[in-house]
């Protein structure tokens, strides 16, 4: 299922979140505590902050992005226009922590109304026309991030010699916050590879590949691949797949990482040889520039093995599930189009049935297995003497 991410949606319902910029990478500076030194707010807040960003940066790169568990989105038996979501955890783009220690109540339809309130309009009190009866409408439940103050204190401040007091949230609780996001009526087939991906960054080298075989097999006029008129031009049977080739290799350049720092340079050196030079060194420079295509292709499989960094979008939290809603009831909730970590714990309950065969096989192997008794037990032996 193609990401609400990639598809301008409508936000229904949210609230502040307390995530600033985030999924970027960042560089660490942690305070240094030495004997007699003047303690603020500040110091003590660098300290825990650069803590919150160090275990947030390895959440981002080190374990991922959704659900980790639990989080499954029910149908609320009370109440027809609610859902509940079960306890779990979930790790945002962010690289958040955000946990649910017991069942949520959601109320879809009362955010929904929120839309339908009378507001002033030219001095005319408008409503929203009422959802009819049969009309179906998809949402996607989001589960964000969210810090709260809690525990006010006492804060002592000295101004001009006068005392007065005021009160500082003294903790800050962890908590999150559920919004709905327009699920998009015309929303393209999913792609099985994304381009973004490494079999997607293959499948490219792959196209290129393509390319340079139609280049060899079709190879164009020359006027058509060398239109300035101010280059001298060779001619020869090497010439339309030479300048085609030559053609491909430059745009390859543009478009890749640019890790041939003298490309162009080698080019020009190849091109100069094949158009002064007879019919072998025409030849010999032709198999030069098929070389650095080879090459060129080679380092395109092998960029693609390279890990970027994932990007986050700070207003976008965790999809849980999509719901469907028929006039104000819910209809149906779908749970898999969430994004789930592949943990220890997942692979293991995903794959028990394996892990408890070969469990078993080793425990048979290693503790019951008893090879000389077996060998004893199957020797002929000789028979007892009558008598």
């Amino acid at each position: 299922m193609q990401s609400y991410k990639k598809v301008k949606k409508r936000r229904i319902y949210n609230q502040s979140r307390s995530c600033s910029t985030c999924g970027d990478i960042e560089c660490f500076e942690r305070p240094r505590f030495f004997a007699g030194q003047l303690l603020t707010d500040k110091d003590l807040e660098a300290a825990q902050r650069y803590v919150i960003e160090k275990n947030k940066l390895h959440n981002r790169h080190l374990v991922g992005t959704g659900v980790v568990c639990g989080l499954a989105v029910r149908c609320d038996p009370c109440c027809d226009g609610s859902v509940v979501v079960e306890p779990g955890y979930a790790i945002d783009c962010c690289g958040n922590d955000i946990v649910l220690c017991e069942p949520e109540t959601f109320h879809l339809l009362d955010c929904l109304e929120e839309q339908q309130r009378e507001v002033d309009c030219c001095d005319r009190k408008i409503r929203t026309p009422k959802v009819p009866r049969d009309q179906i409408r998809e949402y996607c439940l989001i589960l964000s991030y969210f810090e709260e103050p809690t525990h006010p204190t006492t804060a002592l401040i000295r101004d001009n010699g006068c005392s007065n007091t005021r009160c500082e949230p003294a903790r800050i609780r962890e908590s999150f916050r559920f919004s709905l996001i327009e699920k998009p009526i015309d929303r393209s087939p999913p792609k099985l590879i994304p381009d973004d991906s490494f079999l997607g960054q293959v499948s490219e080298c792959f196209r290129v590949l393509r390319e340079f075989q139609a280049a060899i097999k079709t190879g164009r006029t020359v006027e058509e691949n060398y239109p300035s008129s101010s280059v001298p031009v060779s001619t020869g049977a090497f010439a339309p797949v030479f300048y085609q080739i030559r053609k491909l290799v430059l745009e390859i350049y543009k478009r890749e990482p640019e890790i041939r720092c003298t490309l162009p340079e080698k080019v020009a050196e190849i091109e100069a040889q094949f158009q002064s030079g007879n019919d072998d060194d025409q030849q010999r420079a032709a198999l030069l520039m098929l070389a650095l295509a080879s090459q060129l292709l080679l380092d395109c499989f092998c960029n693609a093995l390279l890990v970027p960094c994932p990007d986050c979008d700070e207003e976008v939290g965790v999809e849980l599930a999509c719901i469907t809603l028929r006039g104000d009831k819910i209809e149906k909730i779908c749970n898999t189009v969430r994004k789930q970590l592949i943990t220890g714990p997942s692979l293991q309950y995903w794959m028990q049935p394996l892990f408890s065969g070969i469990q078993q096989l080793i425990e048979l192997l290693c503790c019951e297995l008893d090879i000389v008794k077996l060998v004893d037990d199957n020797l002929p032996r000789r028979p007892e003497p009558i008598g």
